[in-house]
C-alpha cells in the first residue's frame, strides 16, 4: 500500500469548494479506504492510529482557542466577504484536522520498516517521473509557443487541474495556455514549484548526498548515483522554468545546501557545474528571449508585488494586534483590509478581486501567526525543534552503532532538513503545507524517525 500514496497526491483537483480543499481530492476516498484495507489485513495494527492522550489535548486545546478566537473576530466583522465566515471557518478548519489525523494515521500503519519506507519513496519518485513526461514537458512546449500540444494540455488541466475560485487565469482552457507558465496540475506556477521543491526535491539530494548504492537500479552504483545527479538537475531546471520567484529562489537555497552537505569531491564537481551553468545562463539572458524574459521578469524586475508587500505588512499589524491568540482561522481578510497600506492597492487585481471576495494570505509564515498567535505557534514551533533534535541524536547513535547501515537513515535526516528549510523559505510567500503531499512527507519523515528509534531498542 505504500507505494499507493505519493502517486496519488498528484491528482489535486479540488471537487468542491464547500469544504477542506483536500476533503474535497481524490485522495481523500481514496485514503480512507487504504486504512481500511490496512486495518483489515492487519488488526493489530489499529493501536498505531489510536492518537495518545496528549495529541488528544493538545488538538482540543487548538481547537478551542480558535473557536473562542474566531467568535471574537466575528463580534467585529460579522458577515463580511474578508472573511470566510463563523461557520465555514469552522468546518475548514476541522476539515483540515481530519487531514492532519489521516495523514498521520495513513503513514503510521503502511510505512513500518526499512522496505516500505524504500517503497514510498520510490513510487514518489517514479510516478514523478512519469507525471514530468506525461504533464510537465507538454507544458513546458506550450510556453514555448508549441501551438500544436494545446488541446492535449487543455484536456489534461479539464481532467485534474486545481483551479482558483474566481480567478481569469484558466480563459483559455488550462493556465499554461492562458500564461505560459508551468503548473502541472496546480492551480499556479509557484504551487508547482513549492510541490517540485518541498516534496520531493529534498528526498532526491538527501539520497544523492549520501551516496545510495542500489536506490534506482540495482548493483549498479554508477548509474544510480548519477540517474540521482540528473533527476536533480530536472528538478532544478523545472523550478526555473515554471517562471516563478518561488522556483528560482527555491533553486538557488537547494543548491546551497546540496553543496554544503556534500563530500569533498562532489563539492568540485558541483562547483564546476555550478560556474557552468551560471555561465550558461548569463548568456541565455543575454541571447535568448525566453530565458531573458524568465529571469528578468520573474527576479530582476518582478512586477505586480505592491499586494504581496501591502498583505505582508497588514498581517505583521495584524499579528502585533492581536500577538497572544491571533485572529482566528480565515479572518485575517478582514483585518488585512484595515491595515493594508493605501499605496499598495493601486492595481488591478487588488480592484477587481481582493475588494470583493477577500484578501487572501500572500505570506503564509506571517499567516500562521496572524491566525493562530503564539499560544498555538510557539508550541508548534517547539515540537518541530523536538523531532529535528532527536532526528540528530538518533543519527548520531546509528552512526556509533550501525557503521555500515545508517546511509539511508542518514539520507533520509538530510531530505527532512532539507524539507523543513525549504518549506520555510517558500512559507515567506504561499505554500499550503496542510495539503496532502506535504503532510505525507513530514510524517513519512517522523514514522521513519521513530523506525530508527525502535531499531536502536533492539
Amino acid at each position: 500500500m505504500a507505494g499507493f500514496l505519493l502517486p496519488i497526491t498528484l491528482f489535486s483537483k479540488t471537487y468542491s469548494y464547500s469544504f477542506a480543499e483536500t476533503t474535497m481530492m481524490i485522495a481523500f476516498p481514496i485514503f480512507v479506504l487504504i486504512i481500511l484495507l490496512q486495518l483489515y489485513r492487519f488488526p493489530n495494527r489499529i493501536r498505531k492510529i489510536i492518537p495518545s492522550l496528549q495529541s488528544v489535548l493538545l488538538a482540543g486545546f487548538f481547537l478551542v482557542m480558535q473557536l473562542v478566537t474566531m467568535l471574537i473576530s466575528y463580534s467585529q466583522s460579522g458577515d463580511s466577504t474578508q472573511t470566510t465566515g463563523i461557520l465555514r471557518s469552522v468546518v475548514f478548519l476541522v476539515g483540515w484536522v481530519i487531514t492532519v489525523y489521516m495523514s498521520w494515521a495513513i503513514i503510521s500503519i503502511t510505512i513500518t520498516n526499512n522496505e516500505e519506507e524504500k517503497l514510498f519513496i520510490k513510487s514518489g519518485l517514479i510516478a514523478l517521473m512519469v507525471y514530468i513526461v506525461i504533464v510537465l514537458l507538454p507544458q513546458l512546449l506550450v510556453s514555448f509557443n508549441n501551438f500544436s500540444i494545446r488541446p492535449y494540455v487543455n484536456f489534461l488541466a479539464d481532467l485534474f487541474e486545481r483551479h482558483w475560485k474566481g480567478r481569469d487565469f484558466y480563459w483559455a482552457g488550462s493556465y499554461s495556455v492562458t500564461n505560459y507558465r508551468l503548473n502541472g496540475f496546480e492551480p499556479e506556477a509557484a504551487f508547482l514549484a513549492n510541490l517540485l521543491g518541498v516534496v520531493y526535491l529534498p528526498i532526491i539530494l538527501g539520497m544523492a548526498i549520501t551516496e545510495q548504492k542500489n536506490f534506482i537500479f540495482k548493483n549498479n552504483k554508477f548509474s544510480s548515483r548519477y540517474m540521482l545527479w540528473l533527476f536533480a538537475a530536472v528538478l532544478l531546471g523545472f523550478l526555473v522554468l515554471a517562471r516563478t520567484t518561488t522556483g528560482i529562489i527555491t533553486f538557488v537555497i537547494a543548491v546551497l545546501l546540496w553543496f554544503l552537505w556534500s563530500k569533498k569531491a562532489d563539492k568540485l564537481i558541483l562547483l564546476v557545474l555550478g560556474l557552468l551553468g551560471v555561465s550558461l545562463a548569463i548568456i541565455g539572458y543575454v541571447f535568448v528571449n525566453p530565458i531573458h524574459d524568465i529571469f528578468y521578469n520573474f527576479l530582476f524586475n518582478k512586477q505586480g508585488t505592491s499586494n504581496r508587500l501591502g498583505g505582508t505588512i497588514a498581517l505583521i499589524l495584524t499579528f502585533l494586534s492581536h500577538p497572544i491568540f491571533g485572529v482566528g482561522y480565515g479572518f485575517t481578510g478582514y483585518f488585512i483590509m484595515d491595515y493594508v497600506p493605501k499605496s499598495t492597492t493601486h492595481n488591478v487585481e487588488f480592484q477587481e478581486v481582493y475588494r470583493h471576495i477577500g484578501y487572501p494570505i500572500l505570506s503564509d509564515s506571517v499567516g500562521w501567526f496572524a491566525s493562530y498567535g503564539l499560544i498555538i505557534m510557539l508550541p508548534a514551533l517547539w515540537l518541530l525543534a523536538r523531532l529535528i533534535i532527536r532526528s540528530l541524536v538518533v543519527q548520531k547513535e546509528l552512526r556509533r552503532t550501525q557503521p555500515f547501515d545508517w546511509q539511508w537513515h542518514l539520507g533520509i535526516q538530510i531530505s527532512f532538513i532539507v524539507m523543513i528549510i525549504l518549506a520555510a523559505v517558500s512559507s515567506l510567500f504561499v505554500i499550503q503545507i496542510f495539503l496532502w503531499p506535504y503532510l505525507l512527507m513530514f510524517f513519512f519523515y517522523r514514522q521513519s524517525l521513530i523506525n530508527q528509534e525502535e531499531v536502536l531498542s533492539l
